[in-house]
């Protein structure tokens, strides 16, 4: 048996060799990129969604949205309704009452309104609030009353009862001429 030699290689015969190694590598190289480029953008999506959540979770832990309430009347005289935290049901919460985006006075919503209790809208009747108001001039007004809760720290939050202000108009009247 006769044992024969590989035939030799020609020049380029080993340059095409050469050159789909590099190929090769060059192909891994671009793919192992690619990767990478991958797994960054989809780091900073998971990290854009956490931060999402926390913001989303100190909002809630910061502006209780859990507040509810209502402004039931407001016209020239009082301004009355009812504001009840649902996590403190025993607890009647200070509201702020501003007419025309100034403050006007404070109190704690304690009136009785046991319609309250018959709606569902709370456990205790004890949530009611009236302000009455000072003469106002002629003309139109408008009302908002904010339910006053802690946030961090000693820092307090306004939340509005009312999602706009409520507006209502002071007749001139030969009183008030």
């Amino acid at each position: 048996m006769t044992i024969s030699a590989p035939p030799p290689t020609t020049t380029s015969e080993s340059t095409e060799t050469a050159d789909t190694a590099q190929q090769r590598n060059a192909a891994h190289a671009s793919s192992t990129a690619a990767r990478l480029c991958s797994a960054i953008v989809v780091k900073s999506v998971l990290e854009i969604l956490f931060v999402c959540a926390l913001v989303a979770v100190a909002a809630f832990v910061n502006l209780h949205p859990l507040v509810r309430g209502a402004i039931d009347i407001a016209d020239a005289s009082r301004v009355a309704g009812w504001a009840c935290d649902p996590r403190s049901p025993g607890e009647a919460i200070e509201v702020q009452l501003f007419i025309d985006g100034e403050f006007v006075s404070a109190r704690r919503a304690d009136e009785p309104r046991p319609d309250l209790v018959e709606s569902g809208a709370a456990e205790n009747p004890n949530h009611g609030f009236t302000f009455h108001l000072a003469p106002l001039s002629p003309g139109m007004h408008s009302v908002q009353v904010f339910a006053v809760r802690p946030s961090f720290g000693r820092s307090l939050t306004l939340l509005p009862l009312a999602s706009s202000p409520i507006t209502f108009v002071r007749e001139i009247t030969e009183q008030t001429k």
